[in-house]
């Protein structure tokens, strides 16, 4: 029989991490969801919100990390990653090459002085960074299989999608949901049982801001139905969206069907 997944949900604010009391229902941190395949840890950005994982990683398990792209609400999480500093830790984290600037020489610039007091080499885990492509396809220790996609943002980034034959999760954040992408964008997310998605604005604040790279629920939901998705689990919600309007996008949003959920952090699905 094969083994359920548990997708725990750590951070679901874009751009900036929010602290404010109106947005402590939905949360305030920034990108990160993962996936305990049983044999397999699955971890998707590294936001702020990468700080709570040690309450769900099995105590000898490896970490992968795979990153969509080097933004800083999407590897803050690292700067502070408790299991970094732990010589009995194994991670591996994932990214690529952005204009002509190898991932790791992108994560040393980052992670390290003058903007922070320690580098890669100063982290006593056995660490492990790998340059990828999308079109890429990559297999974890359980044998699950990671398949990715380039997405649309500013910079480039990288969609991912989980899965082992039983269970799957397409992970989509910082991708604009516009005509080219989209016929490529459904077959990538097409029977997954849960979509995560680029829930940054809805349909108004969407055609606001064209080019941003990000998409709106609305969106989220017409997805869901073309690509015969199981749940939309939307998330990376503007920094500026109070609990009180997630809450009433998510009223609305829930006259799709059940199938629409407005991703809280803390939520741990079980596939």
């Amino acid at each position: 029989m094969d083994q359920s997944w548990a997708l725990a949900v750590l951070g679901v604010r874009g751009s900036l991490p929010s602290a404010r009391r109106e947005c402590m229902e939905y949360g305030g941190d920034t990108s990160c969801f993962a996936v305990d395949c049983g044999r397999s840890l699955a971890v998707f950005d590294a936001g702020s919100g990468l700080q709570k994982l040690a309450a769900y990683v099995p105590e000898h398990m490896r970490i992968d990390i795979f990153l969509s792209h080097v933004h800083i609400d999407h590897v803050l999480g690292l700067f502070a990653f408790p299991p970094l500093h732990d010589p009995g830790k194994e991670l591996h984290i994932y990214g690529e090459a952005r204009g002509g600037v190898s991932f790791r020489d992108q994560l040393n610039t980052l992670i390290g002085p003058p903007y922070w007091p320690l580098g890669l080499a100063d982290f006593k885990a056995r660490l492990m960074l790998h340059e990828i492509f999308p079109g890429d396809e990559i297999t974890l220790p359980g044998g699950e299989v990671v398949r990715t996609l380039r997405g649309n943002h500013p910079n480039g980034s990288i969609l991912y999608r989980l899965e082992n034959g039983a269970h799957s999760v397409a992970y989509t954040l910082d991708c604009e949901c516009t005509d080219p992408i989209r016929p490529a964008l459904t077959d990538f997310c097409r029977g997954a049982q849960v979509l995560v998605w680029d829930a940054s604005f809805d349909n108004e604040g969407l055609a606001r801001c064209p080019g941003w790279g990000h998409s709106s629920w609305e969106q989220g939901i017409e997805m869901r139905r073309a690509a015969g998705a199981g749940t939309v689990l939307m998330a990376h919600y503007s920094q500026n969206y109070s609990d009180t309007f997630l809450r009433e996008q998510e009223r609305l949003a829930r006259r799709a069907g059940p199938e629409t959920i407005f991703a809280k952090e803390g939520l741990v699905m079980t596939l």
